[in-house]
Order: C-alpha cells, then structure tokens, then sequence
C-alpha cells in the first residue's frame, strides 16, 4: 500500500495546482492503489467537475465501483473512458473483466482491430491481448485464447524487464535456502506471552489465486471478525525487527530466550497492532490476508503464538493457469513466464512442507478444491480450526457488502461455485510441467 504521506504530499499538491490533470491522477490512483475508498469519493466530484473530459477520471470510478461491486455504474465509467479514447486498452479489458463484452459485439470487434496495432503503447497492448484472449477462452476457441495469452504475458513480462525488473531464480533459491536452515522446530521454544487484548489475526497465506480471497470473505461474513484485505504490516514488522538487530533479510535469528531478541519481538508485535488499530481494524479476529505472509509465517508464528495462520492450495494446473490469465499489472514477472511459475511452486511447496513440520499450531490446510465442493463442511472445519464459533452468514460469502480488489472481485460476490475447478482442462498440455506438484 502507498504510504500515507504520499497521499497527504499528493493533496497538498492538488491543493496549490487545482487545474493540474497529471497531479490529479496520481493523487486518484494513489487513493486506489491504498484502498482509500473514502478518500476518492470526497476526490470523485472534483474530478469529474474539474477533469471529466478525461479518461482517468472516468478510469478510477469505474475501478473504485467494480472493486465495490457496482458492475453496472463500473461499465458506464468505462464505457465513457472509451468514448475519450477508443484505443484505451485498460478500460476495454475492464469491461471483458466484468463479463460486459461478447466477442461478436461492437467493443469485441474493436478488440480485435487493435490486437494488431503495434503503435500503441505497451500496457494498452497488454491490456487489449489479455481481454481479446479472455473472449476467445468463453468462446471456446482454446488455440487462439492460448496464442493471445502467450503474446500477452510474453509483452508484459518484457515490459517489466525494460523497467530492470526481473525474475532472479538464483536468488530465490537462496533465500529459500535460507528459510529452511533458519527457521527449526526450537526457534519457537520460548514464545512471547500473548497480548492482553481480545483481538487474535488470522493470517490467511498461499500462492496467489489459491482461494485466499474466498476464505478471508468467508471468514469476514463472521459478526466478529474484520478483514484488513493484503495488509503489508507484518512485512514491515520483520524487516524493522531484523533491522533494529542488524540482520539481514537472510541471516539466522538469535536464539529464542534472547532478551535482546525478544524485546525487539515486542516492539514489533506493537507496531503490526498499531498497524491494525490505524486501519481501524478492532475485532475478535481480524484476517490479514497476504499471500506472501507464507515467507515469513516462522516469525508472524513468534509474534502471535495462537494466532491461526491458513495456508490455502489448489491443484497446480489449475491454478498455473489462472494465474497465467490473470493479468496482474505491474506484478512479479514469474506470473507471464510459465517456466518461471514452475519454480515458484516447486519451492513454495518445499517452504510450506517445512513449516508444517516447524510450525507450533494452529496451522490450518485449506484446499481450494475441497471448499468449493463441501463448502459448509468445508467451512465448519475450517472455523473450528480457527477456535471461531460457527456462525451461518459464513455459508454466505456473496452476501457480504466490501471492497474486494483483487482480481477475485467477482468471484466472491456469487454463491461458491465449481465451475473454475476444471477451467484449465482445454489448455492441459500447455501445463503439463505442474502436474503432479505437491
């Protein structure tokens, strides 16, 4: 999330330069980027009285009311980027996203007219192959969605390698490495006692598209529990904590009774709840839902030693090839390189192994297969795990009114189905290489 005095410095400036349309557009995607939700409405008038023959304007409404959940007001924002820009790959690939374009329609036409525009720039390409690829896939045409999903991930992937960023597998290796050798069964032989206050964090961890968005809006449809979305807090806990005792990133923590060691553990663990308290986060349970929180479960594990942390999973093809088809912009480049994502899993799969063997409970497998088949046995267990009473709206995700800004957005708003279980099967030989990763 962007720093709050990033937000303020941007509103500052918008203040001295009201006319300025680039310094209102970042302020305005800032706002998104922070799920500052509040913050764009009090922003939204301005814009649009101010800036409204501008496409970002219409641009961030349109992705502030999809991540509500207001598809309809969504595909008029979008449609009206488009009226200013027709080439506008971010809006057409919103409306595909929204399930707002056919194929054979005036907009899916328009997709591929410019499928072939090389002129344009490059995260409007993108934009346009993977939305062109998705009405290929819901059309049943496999080949051609596949090609366009090759083409679309194979440019995104070198657009993030003309910024400098790169998937290093070396490198992940060792950390890997690192986490296996540092972190052993008695590195939590003298936890810290735990905090006296009646708020306990759910940390729900996994590959991302592995189902952590549907638990944590499970898990949020509880009358007492709050969900804080993919907070970066217990992220920046470790790394001042290692910082205050100059370690690296990759260096063996001191031992567990270490005074030096422990104090700094307590501070931490003050800063992630003060953390929760500014994003006024107050509940029984609140879900931290990061997915790389499953890095550094050994020390979240030492901060909260009754905290539940889930590790949610998928079948490897099925979730490869979500992923793949996801179009994370801006993301890690493993995600457009199926090559890459292989490795990924393989040493996820060996990390998460390793703290089921390290880990103190309660540490909770949820498989994304098995909650959308059984989902209320699926559900019971998965609360009673938690040490969370049951409660009925927990059947009932879809029901629950939140932001959601993942790219899960519309899947937890219907009832748990199963039709994304068996997506991957027309492209199987395509991912091949994750069959059989455990």
């Amino acid at each position: 999330m962007t720093a709050p005095r990033d937000r303020r410095s941007l509103q500052r400036a918008a203040a001295r330069q009201p006319g300025d349309p680039a310094i209102h557009e970042r302020l305005a995607r800032t706002l998104l980027a922070a799920q500052d939700l509040d913050g764009l409405r009090t922003l939204q008038p301005t814009l649009d009285s101010r800036f409204g023959h501008q496409p970002f304007t219409h641009l961030v409404a349109g992705h502030a009311a999809k991540a509500m959940g207001d598809r309809e007001l969504a595909a008029q924002r979008y449609r009206r980027a488009l009226a200013l820009t027709p080439a506008s790959g971010e809006a057409l690939y919103n409306l595909v996203d929204l399930g707002a374009v056919e194929r054979d329609d005036a907009e899916g036409r328009m997709l591929g007219d410019l499928a072939g525009r090389n002129d344009l720039p490059a995260a409007d390409r993108v934009n346009i192959l993977f939305a062109l690829a998705r009405l290929e896939e819901k059309d049943g045409a496999p080949r051609k969605a596949l090609a366009h999903y090759h083409e679309a991930n194979d440019l995104a992937r070198s657009t993030l390698a003309e910024r400098g960023i790169r998937h290093d597998e070396a490198a992940a290796e060792r950390c890997l490495q690192a986490d296996l050798a540092n972190w052993q069964a008695r590195s939590f032989a003298a936890p810290l006692e735990p905090p006296a206050i009646d708020l306990t964090p759910v940390f729900v961890t996994g590959l991302p598209r592995s189902g952590t968005t549907l638990v944590e809006q499970i898990l949020a449809s509880h009358p007492e529990v709050a969900a804080g979305g993919e907070l970066t807090v217990g992220p920046a806990a470790e790394r001042d904590c290692r910082r205050a005792l100059g370690l690296a990133p990759t260096d063996p923590l001191p031992p567990p009774a270490d005074g030096t060691f422990r104090a700094a553990l307590a501070r931490a663990r003050e800063q992630y709840l003060d953390g929760l308290f500014e994003r006024g986060l107050d509940a029984r349970w609140v879900v931290d839902k990061l997915p790389a929180n499953a890095r550094i479960a050994g020390f979240l594990r030492l901060l909260f030693p009754g905290a539940p942390i889930i590790h949610c999973s998928r079948e490897p093809r099925a979730l490869a090839w979500s992923l793949y088809t996801a179009n994370f912009a801006a993301h890690e480049p493993w995600v457009h390189d199926l090559a890459a994502m292989e490795g990924v899993f393989r040493r996820h799969h060996r990390l998460v192994a390793h703290w089921r063997e390290a880990l103190p409970a309660p540490f909770v497998a949820v498989v994304y297969e098995d909650l959308v088949h059984a989902p209320e046995r699926a559900i019971r267990a998965l609360l009673s795990s938690c040490g969370i009473p049951f409660d009925p709206a927990t059947l009932h995700p879809e029901k629950l009114e939140r932001p959601v800004f993942t790219a899960s957005h519309s899947q937890v708003r219907r009832p748990i189905y199963t039709e994304a279980v068996e997506r991957w099967r027309p492209y199987a030989a395509a991912l091949e290489a994750f069959a059989g990763i455990a």
